[in-house]
């Protein structure tokens, strides 16, 4: 059986991030890193121009970083019997400590949001289902890298947006200011885009579409005002933008798995 002891969705870092752990962990690891980054690997340093992968075992020295600019990842931490997740990654074809990209990983960042919802509960279940779920996160990534369409990489048009779209990605997770975006519509002529357009760009460079970075950004603020701001949760809801309470409720228990009044009951600051 897969254990996951710990694991952590949309962990943003303003001003980039660094990890290095020469000696490794003791757990296994799965990272999806959602912006451009550098690694060691084979005793070189690489970069890697857009979203991916990394897999580590607990003896994999890692290093990996972004300096300097906004950083976003989603990370889970595993341990199994001896042999048992590497005989899983051996059957699916996925390599330990090599940087995997894919052309959309939308689906697998679900699974990790899943999964982070999931290791805050203790239910009767709790132990079968990060099992299955940390499996089907391994099937899905390894069925999402057998997928080659990459029009927009080759052709080199998607880079040309990359630099004014993390820019951009940086303001949304910046404090309330997602709160303050009303409609996609406003960040697209920003861009000079259609918003089709716009979406089409902002999912092929993230991974994940702007409407759903824009709920995020609001929770997570959400969060913060309530642990720090001592307010009560219809406050936090109209701060971060929501008409009503019943629709900031509805979007903060599909996106952290329970209600703002028992998220706060199990993680305030005592």
């Amino acid at each position: 059986m897969i254990k996951i002891p710990y694991a952590g969705y949309n962990y943003y870092h303003e001003n980039g991030w660094e990890i290095n752990r020469p000696n490794g962990m003791r757990f296994y690891s799965i990272i999806m890193i959602r912006n451009p980054f550098w690694y060691e690997y084979g005793g070189r340093t690489v970069y890697v121009d857009r979203p991916a992968f990394l897999f580590f075992r607990p003896t994999d020295p890692e290093h990996f970083y972004l300096r300097n600019a906004p950083y976003t990842d989603d990370w889970i931490h595993l341990e199994a019997d001896e042999g048992e997740i590497e005989e899983l990654f051996d059957k699916v074809g996925l390599t330990f400590a090599k940087a995997l990209t894919v052309y959309d990983h939308s689906e697998a960042s679900v699974i990790m949001q899943n999964i982070a919802a999931e290791a805050r509960r203790n239910s009767d279940n709790h132990e079968m289902i990060m099992d299955s779920l940390a499996r089907l996160l391994i099937y899905k990534i390894s069925d999402l890298s057998k997928v080659k369409e990459e029009p927009d990489f080759k052709s080199g048009t998607l880079e040309s947006y990359r630099s004014r779209f993390n820019v951009l990605r940086g303001r949304i997770y910046q404090g309330g200011e997602a709160a303050r975006i009303g409609e996609v519509s406003e960040l697209a002529s920003e861009m000079n885009m259609s918003v089709s357009y716009f979406q089409h760009i902002y999912k092929a460079l993230y991974g994940v579409p702007v409407t759903r970075d824009l709920i995020s950004a609001r929770i997570e603020y959400a969060i913060y005002l309530l642990r720090n701001r001592n307010l009560s949760v219809a406050e936090a809801a109209s701060v971060c933008g929501y008409e009503t309470i019943e629709h900031f409720n509805r979007q903060f228990k599909k996106e952290k798995g329970c209600s703002p009044t028992d998220y706060m009951k199990e993680h305030r600051y005592t």
